[in-house]
Formats: C-alpha cells, structure tokens, sequence
C-alpha cells in the first residue's frame, strides 16, 4: 500500500499534476480504477498541497446497471461527505444529433460535462482513473491503426485540466489496494464485450504476450508509450517554433515560402503542415491524408487540392492555404 501511494504521488510530482491550492474535481464512475483514486487521492490531499472539490458521475443511460452505479457513487460521496454532481445523459440523442459513434459520442459529452462541472465547483483540474493498463491498450490499439509519436504517446498524463494520476500504477494493484480496505466497486458488464476493440486487446491480445514473454508486458508497453509520448512533444514544439518563424498568416488564409517549407526535415514539415490546416480548418477535421496532399502539392507532384477544410495551392514559389467559408 505504501508502495502505491508512493508511486502516485511520484507521478503527481514529476509532471505537475497537483500545484499547491489546487482544488480537484474526481471523475467517479464506480469502476475500481476510478474508487481507488477517489480513496488515494482523499489520504494524500492533507500533506499534497490540494484539495477535493467534489466528485462527478456520468449516467451515460446505456446499461441495464446504469442506474445502480448511480446510486453507488452517491452512496460513496456520502460516506465521505464530498459534494457529488450527477449528469443524465442521453448519449444516443447526442450520437445522431452529431452523427457520432456511441461511443466517440459518450466520451465526448462525458468530458464536456466534466469540464462544466469543475467551473462549478471552482475546481482548478480534473483527476480520472486512467491506469497503466489503460495506457498499454491505447498504445496498441494506435499502433494498429497506423498512429505517428503523438498517438503512440496514448493517454498523456495532463492535457489542459485533466489529469491522470494513476497512469504509472496498475489495475491489479489497485483492486489489492480496494480489497485490503474492504472497499467494493462496481464491474462494467459492457468491459467483456469482445466486439469492441479495446476489451479485444485486454481479454486476448495482451494475456497472450504476458503468456508468450513469460511475464507482464503492459508495464514495457506503457514505457514504450512515454518515450514516443516525450519525443512527439518534442518535435511539436520545434514545429511551433518554426511555424512561427515561417509562416505568413492572414484573414484569407496561411503561406509559406515553399522553398524554405521544403528545407525542413520531414517530420518537423508535417507537423507544420498540420497545424497550417487546423488553422484553416474552422473546426473540421484534419486526416493524414490532408496531410500527405498538402506535401504533394509543396513538391510539385499535384497543383492544388480542395481539401474539406481548405485549398491548397502552389502560387510564385509560395504554398498558400485558403480557408474556405
């Protein structure tokens, strides 16, 4: 226990998670990775220099035990006298309005949620229960799909408020940790699901490498992660540098000197090129493919693109991106 403790407060520590006086909101669906932060996190506010602003609970609706992990979660606040805000949320209503997958349209209506929640509760950052196993499912299932350094970095331990202060310990541990307390949690029956990809790579692709490399790999893989994760922050921030340094921007659009575009090493001029388009894009989404056109064009094998986000063109020696209305 003590072991644990200490690795969660490590991560807090080395990558800023928790500054003195902030105040943080708990994200607690009733699963056990997100019990025991609540629990961790509870002992370790004293002496951490934070505090707990209160929890928040999803009822995503989707689940014959939607309901009861509700009640659950309240029952928890209760006991531990914090303040806890439940939303109701009709996912599948929000799935067709955006036409959104259910489950992109869950995360996403789960985060805008949280986000209104901590403006609430004048809460500083938002902690949720993501595990290093967590992290070794995503870096697979972005490593199948053919993801660059940014998407094999998989769960980052802070983007804006959120937060992940249990990204370095594992999900073993911690239902060790809940039953040496006499704590429950509640399962998610949709976590044996074997149509959907992740519970595919949790049930069967990674008990296989453990069974195959004669031990647990998903503590490599999470490393694995980190490093991609530290170089793709890397690289995006020499990008930003030289975006700065490069590009012309205006109302109509985003130009570069396509001589001096073409000189930047490759992965550093993707980069460039992707945030160019997600500048013009207003809001839509930028592919690779959006990518890869716009490099054909600054080497001469195409003459322009529309793109959904903008067009693309080679004019006097200079690629311009045009935002479109």
């Amino acid at each position: 226990m003590n072991a644990l403790f200490q690795q969660v407060r490590r991560t807090i520590r080395r990558h800023g998670l928790c500054p003195p006086g902030t105040r943080l909101l708990i994200a607690l669906s009733g699963g056990s990775d997100s019990v025991a932060l609540t629990l961790i996190l509870r002992e370790l506010a004293p002496n951490g220099g934070f505090s707990l602003a209160g929890l928040a609970h999803v009822n995503h609706r989707l689940r014959p035990t939607a309901d009861r992990d509700e009640q659950f979660c309240r029952a928890l606040a209760d006991r531990f006298e914090l303040p806890i805000v439940v939303s109701h949320l009709d996912v599948a209503a929000y799935a067709a309005t955006e036409r959104l997958g259910t489950e992109e349209a869950a995360r996403r209506a789960r985060y805008a949620f949280l986000h209104r929640c901590a403006a609430d509760l004048n809460a500083d950052r938002i902690a949720t229960g993501h595990t290093r196993d967590d992290q070794a499912e995503t870096f697979l299932l972005k490593l199948i799909r053919g993801a660059g350094l940014t998407g094999l970095g998989g769960i980052y331990p802070r983007r804006g408020a959120l937060i992940r202060p249990l990204l370095d310990v594992s999900r073993a541990d911690l239902r060790e940790y809940l039953k040496a307390r006499g704590e429950s949690w509640m399962d998610d029956e949709t976590n044996s699901d074997l149509t959907n990809p992740r519970n595919r790579i949790r049930h069967r692709v990674i008990p296989e490498l453990d069974a195959s490399y004669g031990g647990v790999v998903s503590a490599s893989i999470a490393r694995a992660a980190g490093l991609a994760r530290d170089d793709g922050t890397w690289l995006y921030s020499l990008a930003d540098r030289r975006y700065g340094e490069l590009a012309s921007t205006d109302a109509a659009g985003v130009t570069f000197s396509a001589d001096e575009l073409s000189a930047e090493p490759e992965p550093v001029r993707r980069r460039i090129l992707l945030k160019a388009l997600r500048e013009v894009a207003n809001m839509r989404e930028v592919a690779l493919e959006h990518v890869e056109a716009a490099a054909d064009i600054l080497n001469g094998t195409s003459a322009g693109a529309d793109l959904p986000a903008a067009r693309l063109e080679l004019q006097r020696g200079k690629l311009v991106l045009l935002r479109k209305r």
